[in-house]
């Protein structure tokens, strides 16, 4: 608890909104967990370097500025390898870090970090969480960015972005068919964000998580289905598993696994 506290005293949130929603407690958490369980997690942060590297060495030429959602946290970003390949790298998420954003500072001008709610909402919700859902913007508004990206990467965050959002909504009453429309809605509105953009992007994903008990299957979510319809027009580049909550992490001998799945369209 005390290691989270002093990871909590280092976020810095896009707005006073997504600190009332709770994300800086939640960049906290991640940092705190990233350090407790660096061993299960070792392999999946290698495989998403890999997969980021391999989309990038696929450009027909280095330069340019390369965005990268989901960049808070830092520490499955390949940063140092990437910065071969473009002449800036813009970090773009609604908490960072300090290790982030002192990671930002060795490279003055060429990585910058990007405080910004990319679902579009969280800003509504902090203000009105009593509207109705259907009032709600679904296109997330496009970033002021000083350049245009020639390329761009959604890091592990995809079905991460409903989370505290629909955790506000039900603490305010909304019924669950609603939340997880609204849920729905929200992966979606991201995956055509990203089409917007018109140039390659890579996208790193989990599409399915289990959470299993001692001798059994207590949970199964395959996120394949809501991607669908993006996922027959990308071009898959791998896959793998990733123990989230390897056996301790959880209380009563629970334990979590994801698979995940890089793509490039």
């Amino acid at each position: 608890m005390l290691e989270e506290f002093w990871h909590y005293l280092g976020v810095r949130t896009a707005s006073r909104e997504a600190f009332l929603l709770g994300y800086a407690r939640e960049m906290a958490a991640l940092q705190a967990r990233q350090r407790r369980c660096r061993q299960a997690w070792s392999a999946h942060i290698q495989a998403t370097k890999h997969a980021l590297l391999n989309a990038a060495r696929g450009l027909d030429n280095s330069g340019g500025a390369a965005l990268i959602i989901g960049g808070g946290s830092a520490h499955d970003l390949p940063i140092t390898e990437l910065l071969q390949y473009f002449e800036q790298i813009v970090l773009l998420d609604i908490a960072f870090s300090y290790p982030t954003r002192r990671l930002a500072k060795r490279w003055p001008g060429r990585v910058l970090c990007l405080p910004h709610d990319v679902t579009g909402v969280v800003g509504w919700l902090a203000q009105h969480p009593r509207i109705p859902l259907q009032e709600l913007m679904m296109k997330p508004p496009v970033p002021e960015l000083l350049v245009n990206p020639r390329w761009v990467a959604s890091v592990n965050c995809l079905t991460q972005l409903p989370l505290l959002p629909l955790d506000w909504l039900a603490n305010a009453g909304t019924e669950s068919s609603q939340l997880e429309a609204f849920g729905r809605a929200l992966i979606l509105a991201h995956l055509n964000w990203l089409d917007s953009w018109q140039t390659p992007v890579c996208l790193i994903t989990e599409i399915e998580d289990q959470r299993q008990g001692s001798n059994e299957q207590l949970d199964r979510t395959d996120y394949r289905p809501i991607l669908a319809d993006y996922l027959q027009q990308a071009n898959q580049l791998a896959s793998w598993n990733w123990l989230v909550n390897p056996p301790g992490e959880l209380p009563g001998g629970v334990w979590e696994s994801r698979t995940v799945a890089a793509y490039l369209k």
